[in-house]
């Protein structure tokens, strides 16, 4: 079992695996679009055998997230996709739709949690920000991910562009896909070009779409800044962004293409390189502390252990994510 510095316990350890980042798309406000080789396959099945050795020593299951680029893209991901599944690992799909004889394929092996895939709003500006035809593109997957009766998440990127256009897309996806959550950008790599919404028009949605949830149940609440609505409503709180709140380097870590460990994808946070590093010294090292401990501006908040605000979201406004506050949270206005 994993532990933070506020008591909170976890049982599982997720591993968000971008295998590539050769991708089939251009995004808008993608974070890295870098080239780096991959690592081989015989060097992957040694560092699952490391993270499994890991999560038996600490306790914890064990869940894999493989995503990119396109995850399909990686030279070796069926045979990748094939030892996860053998040994028994939780396993999900964070990608771009595929073609029926792939997923057939994927299937074949082994049902995945869930295959999640994103949208960025409603046609118009979906296709602007990830290419034309790819609305119509992922709204002709979801059908299909029905038909082999796997779950069907689908994630947005939150800017000041397509925010008003959130609620309408949960419309449109009730009863289409599983659940439509959103992250709110992080103004890193590409994302640096695009904007978001200011503080009291972000909290004005969020009570529009707690609102619009009573209707629309496919509207999930994965922003921590929920929370707060919740506490002031007197509601039981969410699990936020992780389940934890902020769980960056707590209960998943991130890895890139060649290896090297994020406590959270959606900004730079170096904590080390699963290549040449072992998960307990990752995991255990002082810069993995750092990002659990998150910001000191946080310490006194009555929503701490489930909240602490997106870090990722600090750092792309420029300020310091270990002592500055979220720049959207309202909590004591």
């Amino acid at each position: 079992m994993l532990e933070n510095h506020l008591g909170r316990k976890v049982r599982q350890f997720t591993l968000q695996w971008h295998l590539t980042h050769a991708c089939d798309l251009h995004c808008a406000h993608c974070y890295d679009r870098s080239k780096v080789a991959v690592i081989r396959l015989p060097e992957a099945i040694e560092i699952l055998d490391r993270y499994d050795a890991f999560c038996e020593a600490r306790g914890v299951q064990r869940s894999i997230i493989l995503s990119g680029g396109n995850p399909l893209f990686y030279p070796w991901f069926f045979e990748l996709y094939e030892e996860i599944a053998r040994r028994g690992i939780h396993l999900a799909i964070l990608g771009n739709p595929v073609s029926k004889r792939e997923l057939q394929r994927i299937v074949d092996i082994q049902k995945p949690r869930y295959f999640q895939v994103s949208l960025e709003g409603l046609q118009a500006h979906n296709d602007v920000i990830r290419g034309e035809g790819f609305y119509d593109r992922v709204l002709a997957f979801l059908p299909l991910l029905r038909e082999f009766g796997i779950r069907a998440p689908v994630m947005t990127t939150l800017t000041d562009e397509n925010m008003e256009q959130i609620i309408p897309l949960g419309r449109l996806l009730q009863g289409k896909a599983d659940r439509l959550t959103f992250n709110r950008l992080s103004q890193t790599g590409e994302g640096s070009q695009l904007g978001v919404p200011a503080r009291e028009l972000y909290g004005n949605f969020l009570v529009d779409y707690m609102v619009a949830r009573e209707e629309l149940p496919v509207l999930g609440m994965k922003d921590n800044l929920f929370n707060i609505l919740n506490h002031g409503l007197g509601r039981e709180l969410t699990g936020g962004c992780t389940g934890f709140g902020c769980g960056a380097a707590f209960n998943f870590i991130a890895i890139l293409p060649d290896g090297e460990a994020l406590a959270c994808r959606k900004f730079p946070s170096p904590i080390g390189n699963v290549r040449h590093d072992s998960f307990a010294e990752i995991y255990d090292s002082p810069e993995a502390e750092r990002y659990r401990r998150n910001s000191i501006a946080c310490d006194d908040c009555a929503i701490r252990k489930d909240c602490g605000g997106c870090m990722a979201v600090v750092a792309g406004h420029g300020r310091d994510p270990f002592v500055d506050r979220d720049p959207h949270c309202f909590m004591y206005d």
